[in-house]
């Protein structure tokens, strides 16, 4: 297996059982050996940490339980990509077909349809994407994104108190709605700000901006602009 070096606070069990600070690397032990590869690793602010593998299995950590070795989710089909907002984790299935798993908090319906309240453990299928195609997922803040690569749509929900889904209304938005054309790629992380390069190659931000992300004179937020405007 591919070493992997990990180091700052073990809050999150994935060394040792123990909460000390790490200030350097530290070999990462708490794989099973079939693992080959890791080829991403997200993290929630919940401590929650996810491995991928390059076999396509997800490997979670549980920040209130060591675990000696990992043991990959079971129930899901192999997963080509992850992505995490404030707490909560998508991943698309590496199908022809690709489906959207889900899992962390939905209070402010980052998972579409399904009950706002529930804390999901392990990954379920997201529902009201049967009749769109899509083939990218991304995160931001609490929400959810599904960018259709051959159309350029980007469709989304989840919440929008910092217009961090780019549209004009501030509600929360717990049905998928189309949010934006021409979009030819998504830059985002767990912050309430995003940003979309779209087919005229201009990069453009939406989210909150109270303190510059945005890189205008506004502290208020900005829907969507132009860095070459």
């Amino acid at each position: 297996m591919t070493n992997i070096l990990g180091f700052g606070g073990n809050f999150g069990n994935w060394r040792q059982p123990n909460d000390n600070f790490s200030p350097k690397p530290e070999s990462l032990a708490i794989l099973p050996e079939e693992v080959t590869q890791i080829v991403d690793v997200i993290s929630l602010y919940s401590r929650i940490i996810v491995f991928l593998s390059s076999e396509g299995k997800l490997y979670q950590t549980d920040p209130n339980q060591f675990q000696e070795k990992l043991k990959a989710i079971e129930d899901i089909p192999p997963i080509k990509s992850i992505c995490a907002g404030y707490y909560h984790i998508l991943a698309i299935s590496d199908e022809e077909q690709p489906k959207v798993y889900g899992w962390g908090n939905n209070d402010s319906g980052q998972f579409s349809n399904l009950n706002k309240q529930i804390e999901m453990r392990k990954p379920t299928l997201i529902k009201g994407l049967e009749k769109i195609t899509f083939h990218e997922i991304y995160c931001a803040g609490y929400g959810s994104f599904f960018l259709n690569t051959t159309t350029n749509v980007l469709y989304g929900c989840g919440d929008n108190y910092n217009s961090e889904l780019g549209v004009l209304d501030y509600q929360s938005k717990e049905q998928i709605i189309k949010l934006h054309e021409n979009v030819v790629k998504v830059f985002s992380d767990h912050s309430d700000h995003v940003f979309i390069i779209k087919t005229d190659g201009n990069l453009y931000g939406f989210g909150t901006n109270q303190i510059g992300l945005c890189l205008n004179n506004s502290f208020s937020f900005s829907f969507s602009f132009s860095l070459r405007d």
